[in-house]
């Protein structure tokens, strides 16, 4: 009897080991689950992942593989069939990338094979966060890049900077910039029935052309990437638009973290752009650190921790998730309806949008990391276990008391109407600390400082404005009206708000 090679949906290359050395009678496995398609995840995600594996399915089969797709209540369901039905010698997997995935396929006694996904090996990063003291990204970064001989002469970077932040850190420029249109692909007759199967049942808009769902989809992403969209990225990378949801972003994270693109062939791509003079070094360095440094730091601390991490609270934030974010309502503040707004189209948003807007409103209010971290995670397209876990119960919401971070990452209103446009007609003034016209953020996070939950109270780095918060001659103001405050970033509007 054959052996059989189970793939999940973010697995989805033939390019990776062990596909190259596997015999010709292996049964490809794959498996559609109900939980893909009824759990009611936004539905530009659902969708995108369906049609990414069924396109999958179909490439594998013309490469002369027999597939055994088969839809199932659960994994668990569908091994045992098939077991049942072909008998094979064993059931080998790639490593899941979340830890309760690789839980579970261990259970039901399959072979896992080492991840071939990430461009550092696990031995590796745990060799780099335990050498390193204090084992900081920048650290890890900067071993990357000897490591990998990415943007380096011998043993100094090129330009003689290992970063670019102050080039790569300048506001949305005035009348909000001319930006390129985002990568799409028209969908097929077939791909909209899916999507619209799909659409009564799952919240949120169809934006599955926006997003590639075949390894040909990615690679022309890929393409139109590196010659339109990086060589405009570095400098606005930390800027936000109300009337314009992509920027000069990639958005190449959706294609790798389906297994549609590897790192190394990004990495790659982007280099040798910056070498013919198509991407300027300041956007190629910006745009690397996320794919070599962030995103493996992320991937690498999931598999180092254990479950018990995504309970981590370390600041009490106790507040429900809440509904007006559950649902992508409209809000009374235009930071968080305009993120919530591009939540709802597209099943995205960018980093600085995620970290100084979303995650940042939660740890001003209070509001549960875990629930924040698996809404985010079933809501955003390139959204997973392995992803949201270090992004946002560590580095967004501070919950694992400085385990991923060295400071909480929290901003009051004046920092978004300096990078963004959110505060141009905005009911709420960033720089009024109380009041009715008191923008929330910046109430909320004076009354943050002041009141110190936790680890924040000792944490060095934002000491000075800890003690600027206590110091304020309006402080007992601030702290009066923090709980109103705390309501209006919940959604809860006053009476008098009129939705837009």
């Amino acid at each position: 009897m054959p052996a059989s090679f189970l793939v999940l949906g973010d697995q989805l290359s033939t390019d990776v080991t062990p596909w190259p050395t596997l015999s010709s009678d292996t049964v490809i496995l794959i498996i559609e689950t109900e939980h893909l398609t009824q759990a009611p995840r936004h539905l530009t995600r659902t969708a995108l992942y369906l049609l990414a594996i069924r396109a999958f399915a179909e490439r594998v089969r013309s490469l002369g593989f027999t597939v055994d797709y088969r839809r199932a209540s659960s994994f668990a369901e569908g091994i045992a069939a098939h077991r049942a039905e072909v008998a094979p010698t064993e059931i080998m997997m790639n490593h899941p990338r979340g830890r309760r995935a690789a839980s579970l396929f261990t259970r039901l006694g399959v072979t896992l094979l080492d991840d071939p996904f990430y461009l550092t090996p696990l031995d590796e990063f745990r060799s780099a966060v335990t050498t390193a003291k204090p084992a900081t990204m920048e650290t890890f970064y900067r071993r990357q890049r000897r490591r990998l001989n990415v943007l380096m002469n011998g043993d100094d970077p090129v330009g003689d900077r290992w970063n670019f932040d102050e080039e790569n850190r300048l506001p949305l420029p005035k009348g909000g910039g001319t930006w390129p249109a985002p990568w799409s692909r028209a969908l097929t007759d077939e791909e909209q029935c899916a999507v619209d199967e799909l659409a009564a049942s799952h919240p949120g808009g169809d934006a599955v052309a926006y997003w590639p769902r075949t390894r040909g989809d990615a690679l022309d992403q890929l393409t139109d990437a590196v010659t339109r969209i990086l060589p405009h990225f570095g400098p606005y990378e930390d800027a936000a638009s109300t009337t314009n949801w992509h920027l000069a972003h990639s958005r190449l994270s959706v294609a790798m973290n389906l297994g549609l693109l590897h790192p190394r062939e990004v990495v790659d791509a982007v280099v040798a752009a910056y070498d013919q003079g198509l991407i300027p070094l300041a956007s190629t360095e910006g745009f690397l650190r996320q794919i070599i440094g962030w995103r493996e730091w992320v991937w690498g601390w999931h598999q180092l921790r254990d479950d018990s991490y995504r309970s981590l609270n370390a600041l009490g934030a106790t507040a429900p998730l809440p509904e007006t974010w559950r649902t992508f309502s409209e809000h009374p503040m235009n930071c968080l309806d305009s993120v919530l707004g591009n939540l709802r189209r597209y099943g995205w948003a960018h980093h600085i949008e995620r970290l100084m807007v979303m995650t940042n409103a939660a740890t001003l209010s209070g509001i549960d990391p875990l629930a924040l971290n698996d809404w985010m995670a079933d809501n955003f397209v390139d959204g997973a276990e392995w992803v949201m876990e270090v992004n946002v119960i560590g580095m967004g919401t501070f919950a694992d008391g400085g385990l991923t971070s060295t400071k909480p990452y929290i901003a009051g209103g004046n920092y978004l109407k300096k990078m963004t446009n959110f505060c141009q007609g905005c009911r709420y003034s960033p720089t009024e600390r109380t009041g009715e016209r008191a923008c929330p953020l910046t109430n909320g996070y004076w009354s943050f400082l002041a009141d110190a939950p936790g680890p924040v109270a000792t944490n060095y780095r934002i000491a000075p404005q800890r003690r600027a918060a206590q110091q304020r001659p309006d402080l007992a103001t601030i702290q009066a009206e923090a709980s109103v405050n705390r309501q209006r970033i919940y959604g809860d509007a006053p009476s008098d708000y009129q939705p837009r």
